[in-house]
C-alpha cells in the first residue's frame, strides 16, 4: 500500500523498512501498514460512543473522543480525561486504526474514563520534534473546555478537568512523556494539571545499549528496525542518545522536572525496550521526582502485544491494572462524600465525611493532586484531613 504517487526512475530511496515504510530522497513517502479504518460509533461490546473531533482546525490534528456508556452526572460525578497517542514509530498508525479504536474503547468503559486519541501528524513529514507540538495542542485543546469555553459538548458536560492524564504506547508513550516534561515547564491554561503519566511499552533507546534485552527472533528485529528507523523520523539526531528518544541520556532535561504526579508504566517481558522501561523507571525514584511511579510487567508478552491479541489473559491483565488506576476517587453517596485512597501512606484507608445541607457556604473544593482526589468537602473538615495526610 503507498500513500504517495510513483516517482521517477532517479527517485533514490534513502530509508526502506520491509513491510514499513520507504523514503525517498525527493521527500516522497510510501508506507505499507495498512490502516485498518474504523468509524465512530457506539460499541455494541462496551456501550462507548466515540466521535471525531478537530484540534487545530486547518493543520490536521484531530482527535477522536470516547464517551462511556453512563457518563457521571452532577457535581462531583464528572469523569477523568485520558488524552492518548498511538504508537507507530512516529511514522504509522493512527487513532482511527481498528486496533488503536478497540482498545481505546476498552479502556474508556473499563476505566470509566473519557478518552482523548489523538491523530497527530506522522514523520517524516512532520518530523520530530515538531510532532510534539502536536500533542501539546491536543492537551491544552482539552484544558480549553474548562472554562466551559470549548466546543466539544462532551467535554464541557462531562469531564472532570481535575483529573486529566496523559498516556500513549510505544511511539506514542514517548510522545506522552515529552508532553507531561513540558507540562512541567509551561502552564496548559486554565489551571489544568496533568496528573499521571501511562507509558505502554515506551518507545526509548539508548547509545550504549544499556537497557536492551534479550528477545526472541521478531522482538530483535523490530528493536534493530526502530533503531535505524529514528533518524528517519528525526533528521539531524545526534543518535541513540538524543534526548527526544533517550529521555534518561546525560544532557538530557531532568525527570524531576516532570510535570505529574504519577507514573505508570507497562512493559512487556519478551519486549527487547523493556529494559529501557525499567530503567526510566529507575531514574525517576532516583533523580528527586516528588511523584509516585509503578511499573508493570506481562511475562512473556512482546512488543505491542496487548493491540494484536486485545482478548488474551495478559492484555486483559493490563487493562485492569490501567482501569484500576484511573477509577473515580469520589463518590457523592445519600449526603456523604466517601473519600478513597487520600494518600499513598495510607493505601487501604478511607474517609467517610458527614456532609449535611446545614453547611450551606462552608464549602470548599479540596483537590489533592498526589493522590487524584477532587471533591467538594465542608471546610470545617479540611483541618481533619490535612492532619491525616501531613501525618505520614
Amino acid at each position: 500500500m503507498s500513500d504517495a504517487g510513483a516517482g521517477g526512475d532517479d527517485d533514490e530511496v534513502i530509508h526502506d523498512a520491509p513491510n514499513f515504510i520507504r523514503v525517498y530522497k525527493s521527500g516522497r513517502v510510501e508506507r505499507f501498514l495498512r490502516i485498518d479504518f474504523a468509524p465512530p460509533s457506539t460499541d455494541a461490546a462496551t456501550g462507548v460512543s466515540s466521535r471525531d473531533v478537530v484540534v487545530v482546525p486547518g493543520d490536521g490534528v484531530s482527535a477522536r473522543i470516547y464517551l462511556p456508556a453512563t457518563p457521571a452526572s452532577g457535581y462531583g460525578r464528572r469523569l477523568p480525561v485520558l488524552v492518548f497517542f498511538h504508537g507507530g514509530g512516529f511514522c504509522l498508525g493512527s487513532a482511527f486504526d481498528a486496533a488503536t479504536h478497540g482498545h481505546a474503547n476498552r479502556l474508556a468503559a473499563r476505566a470509566g474514563v473519557i478518552v482523548v486519541s489523538v491523530e497527530y501528524r506522522l514523520a517524516p513529514e512532520r518530523p520530530v520534534p515538531a510532532l510534539y507540538d502536536d500533542a501539546w495542542a491536543a492537551l491544552q485543546w482539552v484544558a480549553s473546555h474548562a472554562a466551559g469555553e470549548g466546543k466539544e459538548p462532551w467535554l464541557t458536560a462531562h469531564a472532570d478537568f481535575g483529573r486529566v492524564h496523559v498516556g500513549g504506547e510505544s511511539a506514542g508513550a514517548n510522545i506522552a512523556h515529552h508532553a507531561a516534561m513540558r507540562a512541567g515547564a509551561e502552564e496548559l491554561g486554565h489551571g489544568v494539571k496533568v496528573n499521571s503519566l501511562v507509558l505502554i511499552h515506551p518507545y526509548f533507546l539508548g547509545g550504549d545499549g544499556d537497557g536492551y534485552s534479550e528477545s526472541d527472533e521478531m522482538g530483535m528485529a523490530l528493536l534493530r528496525e526502530l533503531i535505524r528507523l529514528w533518524p528517519v523520523v528525526c533528521p539531524g539526531t545526534s543518535g541513540c542518545d538524543d534526548p527526544w528518544i533517550n529521555p534518561m541520556a546525560d544532557g538530557a532535561p531532568s525527570l524531576a522536572m516532570l510535570g505529574c504526579c504519577r507514573a505508570l508504566i507497562y512493559i512487556g517481558g519478551k519486549d527487547a525496550m523493556r529494559g529501557r522501561g525499567r530503567l526510566y523507571c529507575e531514574k525517576l525514584r532516583e533523580c528527586g521526582w516528588r511523584g509516585e511511579v509503578e511499573i508493570w510487567e506481562a511475562d512473556g508478552q512482546g512488543h505491542g502485544f496487548h493491540l494484536l491479541w486485545p482478548t488474551c489473559t495478559q492484555a486483559e491483565a493490563q487493562l485492569r491494572v490501567i482501569a484500576d488506576a484511573r477509577k473515580i476517587d469520589v463518590e457523592l453517596l445519600h449526603g456523604r462524600l466517601i473519600v478513597h485512597k487520600l494518600s499513598n501512606r495510607h493505601p487501604q484507608k478511607y474517609y467517610c465525611i458527614v456532609h449535611p445541607p446545614t453547611y450551606g457556604n462552608l464549602i470548599t473544593v479540596l483537590s489533592i493532586d498526589g493522590g487524584g482526589i477532587r471533591g467538594i468537602i465542608p471546610a470545617v473538615v479540611l483541618t481533619f484531613l490535612e492532619s491525616e495526610l501531613q501525618g505520614g
